[in-house]
């Protein structure tokens, strides 16, 4: 893959900012794709893992397979200063949460498609 430096150069927070919202868009897709559940039940499986509990296991699962580049974007983000915290999760499950959001951000802004679809269809799609 080839990086583009304005994305990765990025403040890992605005990483995270957009990753969340792309990893939101990409669960809910695929549910309304591949189930026959009314909105509320749609919802309950989203937040399943659309959430900072979920969402630090995610990071912890995939920390194995990161490149090099990966890593650094994760440990940038883990070094960033971290204004909020969920109130359903521990600050370490939100810090976790975030890096797995600017990795997100990272594949998206960076065009790597092969990469979302690869963590996606081997981590997300059998939690939902």
């Amino acid at each position: 893959m080839q990086i583009k430096n304005e994305s990765y150069l990025k403040n890992a927070l605005v990483l995270a900012y957009l990753g969340d919202s792309v990893f939101s868009t990409m669960v809910r897709e695929y549910l309304v794709k591949n189930d026959n559940l009314k909105p509320s039940g749609l919802n309950k499986l989203a937040n399943s893992v659309v959430c900072a509990k979920a969402q630090a296991l995610l990071l912890d699962e995939i920390k194995p397979i990161l490149t090099e580049t990966e890593q650094d974007i994760m440990l940038r983000t883990r070094n960033s200063h971290l204004n909020s915290k969920s109130k359903h999760s521990t600050l370490t499950e939100y810090s976790k949460a975030t890096q797995f959001e600017a990795l997100v951000g990272y594949w998206f802004l960076n065009d790597d498609n092969a990469r979302l679809t690869e963590i996606f269809n081997n981590y997300v799609v059998g939690k939902l």
